[in-house]
C-alpha cells in the first residue's frame, strides 16, 4: 500500500512539474494554430468583487505593455460549491483589497461591501455589447464609482455607456460563468492566457513572464510595491505582538506558509501561536475537483519559486488528518508543534507519506525529534478534536474560514501570499515603536 502511494505521488509530481506544464501549454498553442486565433488574454470579472476591480486595473496596464488581444467576460459570483461562505468572503475581500492597495500601486478606497442597488445597475451596463478595450474601461469606471460609493457618478456612467434591461442580466452572466467553469476555473478576478490561470494581482509575475516570453519583450512589472515613504510607520497594537497562524494539514498553502513564517517573524522577535484545524471538507465545506486542481497546480509553481520541495503528495484526508491533529495536540503540549507540523507537512506534500500509516507517521514524528512511543499513545485523543474545533471557532471570530490565516495585532489576512504584507506591517510597527 505504501509503495503504491509513493508511486502515485511520483506520478502526480510529474503531472505538476515542467513536463505537465509543457504539455498543457503545447495544447493551448496547438488550439491557437488550429483556430488561427491570436494569443488572447481573457479576464473574468464580477463587478461586485473588489479583487476583479484590482485585476481590471492591472489588465489596463498589461495591454499597454504587451501587444496581446484582450477579452473581458463579466460573470456571476462563484457558485455555492466553490464558495461555502459568501457573506464572509465579500467582507474579507474588501478588507483584503484595502491591504493590497496600501502595499501595491493599485487603487481601492472602500471600507465596506458594495451597494446592491449599484451592482444591479452596473450589470445592466456591462451586458451591453462593446469592444474589449471599451468593456475594460467600463469595468474600471463603474468599479471606481461603486467602490467610492459615488452614486451620482454611477448614474452618469450608466448614461454614458448605455444599458440593457435588468431582465437580460441573469441569463447572460450565468452563461458566462458556465463558460468559465467549462474553461477550467470557478471564480472572478482571474486571467487566462496560454493554457494557464492567474489569479488577480497576486499571480501577475507568472503572467507577465509568459507574455514577455511570447512577445519578445522585457517584463514590465505593471504592478509594484508603493515606495516605503508612502507606507508610513504604524503600530499593529499597543500590546506585545503575537502571531496566530491557523492552518490545515490538508492545505498545500498552509505547508508553504509554515515553511516561511518563522523567517518573517524572526527579525521582530514575534512569537507564533499555531492553530491547527480540520480541513474544510471535514467541517462540512466541500472543495470540488475543479478547485482542488487549480490549488495544487498553483501551489506547485509557488513552491518552485520559493525553492520549497513540493509535488510528491499523499492526501491525508480521513485517518491521516485525524492522526496529525492528535499528535499535533500532544506536540503542542511539549512545545514542539512547529517541529512536528513542518515534518508532517513535508511528508504529505513533498514525499507522498501516508499519515494514515504508522510507518510514515513514525518517520515524520521521529524526524521532528519526538519519541514515537509517546506520540502513538496520543492517537485517538478526543481532546485534540475539541482543540482543533476551538481553533476553527476562533478563526470565525476574525471573519475568516480558510487557511492559512494570520492575525498579528490589527492585521488579519488569509493566504501565504499575504506574508510580504505581514512583513511590511511588522516593519512599519517597529518603526512606530522606535520613533
Amino acid at each position: 500500500m505504501i509503495i503504491a502511494k509513493r508511486l502515485k505521488g511520483k506520478a502526480i509530481a510529474t503531472w505538476l512539474g515542467p513536463t505537465g506544464d509543457a504539455a498543457r501549454r503545447a495544447v493551448a498553442q496547438l488550439r491557437q494554430k488550429v483556430t488561427k486565433q491570436p494569443q488572447r488574454l481573457d479576464l473574468y470579472v464580477d463587478i461586485a468583487d473588489p479583487w476583479s476591480y484590482l485585476a481590471a486595473q492591472a489588465a489596463s496596464r498589461l495591454i499597454k505593455a504587451y501587444p496581446v488581444e484582450l477579452a473581458v467576460h463579466v460573470v456571476t459570483p462563484p457558485a455555492s460549491d466553490v464558495d461555502p461562505q459568501p457573506t464572509l468572503r465579500t467582507k474579507h475581500a474588501v478588507r483584503d483589497c484595502q491591504q493590497l492597495a496600501e502595499y501595491w500601486n493599485i487603487d481601492f478606497v472602500s471600507k465596506k461591501e458594495s451597494d446592491s442597488g449599484s451592482i444591479r445597475d452596473a450589470k445592466t451596463v456591462l451586458i451591453k455589447q462593446r469592444s474589449a478595450t471599451d468593456q475594460l474601461q467600463c469595468v474600471i469606471d463603474l468599479g471606481g464609482a461603486i467602490w467610492t460609493n459615488d452614486k451620482k457618478q454611477l448614474v452618469q456612467l450608466c448614461g454614458t455607456w448605455g444599458t440593457e434591461s435588468h431582465g437580460e442580466v441573469p441569463p447572460i452572466l450565468n452563461s458566462n460563468y458556465a463558460e468559465l467553469r467549462k474553461a477550467g476555473h470557478y471564480q472572478s478576478g482571474m486571467f487566462q492566457y496560454g493554457g494557464g490561470w492567474y489569479w488577480g494581482i497576486d499571480r501577475l509575475p507568472y503572467l507577465e513572464a509568459a507574455l514577455a516570453a511570447d512577445f519578445g519583450t522585457a517584463v514590465a512589472n505593471v504592478v509594484t510595491p508603493r515606495p516605503e515613504a508612502e507606507r508610513a510607520a504604524a503600530k499593529l497594537s499597543d500590546k506585545p505582538l503575537l502571531c496566530d497562524l491557523w492552518f490545515s494539514y490538508r492545505s498545500p498553502y498552509s505547508y508553504l506558509a509554515l515553511e516561511q513564517i518563522e523567517d518573517v517573524l524572526a527579525p521582530y522577535d514575534v512569537p507564533i501561536h499555531l492553530r491547527p484545524m480540520f480541513p474544510m471538507v471535514t467541517r462540512g465545506l466541500e472543495v470540488p475537483a475543479i478547485k482542488r486542481m487549480y490549488i495544487v497546480r498553483d501551489a506547485k509553481r509557488e513552491a518552485d519559486r520559493l525553492n520549497i520541495p513540493f509535488g510528491e503528495l499523499c492526501d491525508p484526508i480521513g485517518a491521516g488528518v485525524d492522526n496529525c491533529i492528535a499528535i499535533a495536540h500532544w506536540a503542542h503540549q511539549r512545545g514542539a508543534l512547529m517541529e512536528f507540523s513542518r515534518s508532517a507537512m513535508r511528508g504529505i506534500w513533498a514525499e507522498a507519506r501516508d499519515m494514515a500509516e504508522y510507518v510514515d507517521l513514525r518517520y515524520v514524528v521521529e524526524r521532528a525529534g519526538l519519541p514515537w512511543n509517546e506520540a502513538r499513545e496520543a492517537l485517538g485523543n478526543m481532546e485534540a478534536t475539541r482543540w482543533a474545533n476551538a481553533n476553527a471557532a476562533d478563526l470565525a471570530v476574525v471573519g475568516l474560514w480558510g487557511v492559512p490565516s494570520f492575525r498579528v495585532g490589527d492585521f488579519v489576512a488569509w493566504g501565504q501570499d499575504r506574508l510580504p504584507l505581514l512583513a511590511d506591517r511588522l516593519r512599519r510597527h517597529a518603526a512606530a515603536v522606535s520613533s
